[in-house]
């Protein structure tokens, strides 16, 4: 079911007016009117990421990211919401970008957490080997773009043979780049996706591996 439908079932199903579920939003300091939840229960568009996760704290469902037809799930339905729960954990999003630019120093203060299914966890590493940040920068466009919150699998700290997109930290920054090792020199090439910028190389040496980028989501504007 499309999230228009689960936002305005979940809502009901907590008893409160479209006015009062505002009212708690700006509680949790989420500016947030009933003329624009109308407009997100009428389908008109979405609500953010930041905005979605704290209807879910209010209405007690779970936010689903990696779905790309589940956004928003109550136990409405059938299911009872401690059954649910049972099948998310929830992911640290961090306050700090990760740049897709110049370098940024990081930031381990927590944003806000976001769910995700353990069963699709289980298949990146887990709950406590994965967080997610922000993109910060325009070098990894089109594919990751700037506001993009991508989720990192800590685990993963050698680059795979067929290359992918890392975090890395370098010089004291954390970036967000394509890596491939260059199997000539065994050096590792820095690359970005937008041709506007260069492609480094350097030693595997002078780069610690963060972890990969197995997940990314947007906000459509």
């Amino acid at each position: 079911m499309i999230l228009k439908d689960n936002l305005k079932r979940a809502r009901k199903n907590k008893g409160l007016t479209q006015p009062q579920l505002s009212e708690k939003l700006c509680e949790l300091s989420r500016k947030v009117s009933p003329q624009q939840i109308s407009s997100w229960e009428r389908g008109d568009y979405s609500p953010s990421h930041r905005n979605l996760s704290a209807i879910c704290e209010i209405l007690g469902v779970e936010h689903v990211m990696h779905s790309k037809n589940r956004d928003l799930e109550s136990g409405g339905g059938g299911r009872k919401t401690e059954d649910l729960a049972s099948e998310f954990s929830m992911v640290e999003k961090r306050k700090g970008a990760i740049s897709a630019g110049p370098g940024l120093a990081p930031n381990d203060e927590v944003d806000f957490r976001l769910a995700f299914r353990n069963e699709w966890l289980e298949k990146h590493g887990g709950v406590s080997q994965l967080v997610a940040m922000q993109v910060e920068g325009d070098s990894m466009e089109p594919h990751l773009q700037e506001n993009d919150v991508v989720l990192i699998n800590k685990n993963i700290k050698e680059v795979s043979p067929g290359g992918g997109i890392y975090a890395i930290k370098w010089h004291n920054d954390i970036l967000v780049k394509r890596l491939q090792v260059n199997p000539q020199t065994k050096s590792v090439l820095i690359k970005s996706d937008n041709p506007n910028y260069e492609t480094l190389e350097t030693s595997l040496d002078d780069i610690e591996i963060e972890g990969k980028i197995v997940w990314y989501g947007r906000e459509l504007r």
